[in-house]
């Protein structure tokens, strides 16, 4: 049945492969666009559509022939939008216009926690505040999803983090509140299934807090072997050369968010802990098993 198809925009960046998973295994038709990586889409059960998901016509193209009228957005303001803010607003706004043509029916867009909260440096959160308010006056049906930091975090070869046994790092060591982008994939699930519940509704995703020592001990549990808990780098370069993000860790460390993992596990009882993830990542990044 067609309502029970969802369009996942931007499937195979680091949000949207979990997603994609949580949602097949809710009981969903998953299609997923991808620009070239229809082999890692289909290898996880997920039908791939060629697609450049920040041009507008080729969304209507896809809405098209997917048939999906259940969308959840992903922009990406690092990667596609290339670290440029307007770029990265305009794909959202393209995502929003093409789903309002094609009459999709419930339309979720994947945000951030508190972003009326961070600093003006914040620029790839205050990006989504906007996309946030065009979504709401667009009169298109639609759900927000505002996750916090992401466990996958700890595993990032892309941006030189990997995982390797014995050590975990991060660019903070103080509490922060976590979630895994599973986990925002079953809230997703949650909204589409219960459209009279969450329509007009944002959900913040929040699934565990902690230090930076907590989240070794947490893997030291799961994998067995001790764990140090390392800075990815001195807190002065964080703040020198990533600016943006040595703003974003300065709200999270003066201890926002505001909403807590027992509110979102109201929503979703089992929510993923820093030991469940582990379970659920399940290797460390050259393959072996934790």
């Amino acid at each position: 049945m067609s309502s029970e198809k969802v369009l996942v925009l931007n499937a195979t960046g680091k949000v949207g492969k979990n997603v994609c998973i949580a949602l097949r295994e809710a009981g969903f038709d998953v299609f997923g666009t991808t620009r070239s990586q229809i082999d890692r889409l289909k290898g996880i059960g997920i039908t791939p559509v060629i697609c450049n998901y920040t041009d507008r016509q080729d969304l209507e193209r896809v809405f098209e022939i997917t048939g999906a009228r259940k969308v959840l957005s992903i922009t990406d303001y690092f990667g596609a939008a290339r670290s440029n803010g307007d770029r990265e607003i305009q794909h959202g706004n393209n995502a929003i216009d093409a789903a309002k043509k094609k009459g999709v029916d419930h339309f979720i867009f994947v945000s951030v926690v508190d972003a009326e909260y961070f600093n003006d440096h914040v620029r790839h959160i205050k990006t989504k505040l906007v996309i946030e308010d065009y979504l709401r006056q667009s009169g298109l049906p639609y759900s927000i999803l505002r996750p916090a930091a992401f466990f996958e975090n700890f595993d990032d070869p892309r941006n030189w983090n990997p995982l390797k046994k014995g050590a975990v790092k991060f660019l903070s060591e103080k509490k922060i509140k976590y979630c895994s982008t599973y986990d925002i994939g079953r809230a997703a699930a949650i909204m589409f299934k219960n459209p009279q519940i969450w329509l007009g509704k944002t959900l913040d995703v929040i699934s565990w807090e902690g230090t930076l020592s907590d989240v070794a001990k947490a893997l030291e549990k799961v994998g067995g072997v001790p764990v140090k808990a390392r800075l990815a780098m001195p807190l002065l370069l964080r703040r020198i050369l990533l600016k943006d993000l040595h703003n974003m860790f300065l709200y999270f460390e003066s201890g926002g968010p505001k909403g807590t993992p027992d509110e979102f596990k109201k929503v979703l009882a089992n929510a993923l802990s820093a030991e469940d993830w582990f379970r659920f990542h399940g290797r460390y990044s050259n393959g072996d098993p934790i």
